[in-house]
């Protein structure tokens, strides 16, 4: 069992891919912030209320501490970022996201971190998603997302059409 603190993007392109119930089908120990929880709240209910994602609350005092956290970071971080980088980082756990300065930041901190792609390729491993099933989220993804790195979606896109016998 992983785990994994979960970024509000990765949450989302979940979400527009419809593999928010594959990804909780892997029984992770998922995580993530009250501050990700407010960008993502209408997305994620459901799996919250189930107790598959749980949520960090912060207090004041945790708050003054994320603040000097952030303070130490990156200025292009915000402090929904720093959220998840902190808790990754106290839990030891791995940290999942998109945001390539919040990657950056937690693999120079020793904080395993991944993102999408890396979920795809875990949920085929495990079986719980199908070639053809990832065919048509990655091609959903790369309608909703500019971000992706377009050489490695393609390669993945690729073997995956042939897995799926077509």
């Amino acid at each position: 069992m992983i785990l994994a603190i979960q970024d509000a993007n990765i949450l989302i392109d979940l979400h527009h891919t419809g593999l928010l119930e594959n990804y909780f089908a892997l029984e992770n120990d998922t995580h993530t912030t009250d501050l990700v929880l407010q960008e993502v709240w209408h997305n994620v209910e459901a799996y919250v209320r189930g107790g598959q994602l749980k949520v960090k609350t912060f207090t004041a005092d945790e708050l003054l501490a994320l603040l000097t956290f952030k303070a130490s970071q990156p200025a292009s971080l915000s402090l929904e970022d720093c959220s998840v980088f902190q808790l990754a980082l106290q839990k030891q756990a791995i940290l999942l996201t998109g945001e390539k300065t919040l990657l950056n930041c937690a693999r120079r901190a020793n904080v395993e971190a991944h993102g999408i792609l890396w979920l795809f390729d875990l949920m085929l491993e495990e079986g719980v998603l199908t070639p053809k099933a990832a065919v048509k989220a990655m091609e959903t993804l790369l309608a909703t997302n500019p971000r992706l790195p377009l050489d490695e979606c393609h390669k993945r896109l690729h073997k995956w059409k042939i897995q799926a016998g077509g």
